[in-house]
């Protein structure tokens, strides 16, 4: 992410504190809408709360930056970031045995010990998630590198749309129509499409205004 800034014009000293600065909101709003969504009950790590940690970074970032233009870039570079940053937490979920998926006792099925110890086997969902994820980056960076127009939108989009089908795979969907989770990224992936339409709709009013000067 920083070196993505700085190729993006952002100042060093405003790129490494924004580097500095996402990885401390992002944990704090990630225990903080966990314990507020449980009412005080729970202290674990919230993806979508993460997710907010990182805007609030970036907006923070935004306001001090005394050029006005960083805040975009740095919200565009953030969320080509995004798919990566999650791939890698889902690893240690993986590893700790959390949000774990459901019964299944078919190929790559895991079996944990310990405090999330549970009678069958599970499906893989963390690593499901990882490398759906680290899917979703690769393929955002290399569109977002060779300047495709609304890369940063498809990333948007496609990342809450992933979160939300690969969370029907987790034991705690179990009995349930939709998660907190799935509400959010129904909502993330709705404002998603609106700022895709706002982008092309002003792209195309930009395209007409250069051919209207060019005649």
């Amino acid at each position: 992410m920083f070196i993505l800034n700085i190729r993006k014009g952002i100042q060093k000293r405003i790129a490494l504190y924004m580097l500095l600065l996402l990885p401390v909101m992002s944990l704090f709003c990630a225990v903080m809408l966990t314990s507020i969504t449980s009412g005080g009950k729970s202290f674990g790590l919230s993806s979508v709360g993460g997710l907010v940690g990182v805007y609030a970074a970036v907006i923070t970032m935004g306001l001090i930056s005394p050029t006005r233009t960083d805040l975009p870039v740095m919200a565009e570079t953030a969320t080509v970031m995004l798919p990566l940053m999650y791939s890698v937490s889902k690893v240690g979920c993986f590893l700790a045995g959390c949000c774990y998926g459901f019964e299944y006792d078919g190929i790559f099925a895991v079996e944990y010990s310990g405090q999330y110890a549970h009678e069958c086997p599970a499906f893989p969902v963390q690593a499901a998630e990882t490398i759906s994820f680290l899917l979703i980056f690769l393929i955002g960076v290399i569109l977002y590198t060779k300047k495709m127009r609304y890369a940063v939108q498809v990333i948007f989009i496609t990342s809450a749309s992933a979160k939300c089908m690969l969370d029907f795979l987790r034991a705690s969907h179990d009995g349930i129509i939709l998660s907190l989770t799935q509400v959010f990224c129904i909502i993330l992936a709705f404002i998603g499409v609106v700022w895709l339409i706002v982008k092309m709709k002003n792209s195309g009013a930009e395209s007409s205004e250069i051919i209207s000067n060019n005649l």
